[in-house]
């Protein structure tokens, strides 16, 4: 284990692996081990809770919960700088029959966290139902609330603008019409005023001698 460029420490996820020492691209670092199983033992595993199962074939399925395989906490990502594969011919412990390595798909540099996709049958039946906790779909996700966030904010703005414009158009209505009943008024005020006036009446004229 000294010899591997890797350690197990923190992750958002819980525990991950990391890089100590500059990993190239392409480069097989780790191999996933654990015993052989039939694919139906670790059905009847998973089923009473196991994640660590890695199926090789039809037949068989690498059981890799051992803390000793500490390939088991390479973490699964959407984006991930690693993958897993199956080679052919000798596992590690000398027996026929394939083996289960990670592999960098890119440079990995001290520090980095290693990630690989799960596939789609984990995806589905694990981490679909609670959501994936990979650092890319945790940013994904923080990204979309921001934009529902800002439109929320729009939307609000654009209710308010129209609120404030009812209520302005309102207050102009109400001045015309009051505007118009002050005028009704001072029309009427005129008329009765007119209508209090007495007549003059003509003077007689005097017939001039």
């Amino acid at each position: 284990m000294s010899r591997l460029p890797l350690r197990v420490g923190r992750s958002r996820t819980g525990l991950g692996l990391f890089a100590t020492h500059p990993i190239k691209k392409r480069t097989i670092f780790i191999e996933y081990k654990g015993p052989r199983i039939s694919n139906a033992e670790a059905d009847r595993l998973e089923a009473r809770g196991s994640r660590y199962m890695y199926e090789i074939n039809s037949r068989w399925t690498i059981d890799g919960k051992a803390r000793s395989n500490i390939a088991r906490y390479g973490n699964h990502s959407c984006r991930p700088n690693a993958e897993s594969d199956i080679l052919l011919g000798k596992r590690a412990d000398g027996r026929k029959g394939g083996k289960v390595i990670l592999r960098a798909i890119k440079n990995i540099e001290p520090g980095q966290e290693i990630t690989y996709d799960y596939g789609k049958d984990y995806w589905n039946a694990f981490i679909k139902p609670i959501g994936c906790l990979c650092p890319s779909c945790i940013d994904k996700r923080k990204k979309l609330r921001a934009e529902e966030r800002l439109k929320r904010l729009r939307r609000k703005k654009r209710e308010a603008a129209k609120t404030a414009g009812v209520k302005t158009a309102s207050v102009k209505a109400t001045g015309v019409t009051a505007k118009a009943k002050t005028s009704k008024k001072t029309s009427k005020a005129k008329a009765a005023r007119k209508g209090k006036r007495t007549p003059q009446r003509a003077g007689k004229r005097t017939a001039k001698r």
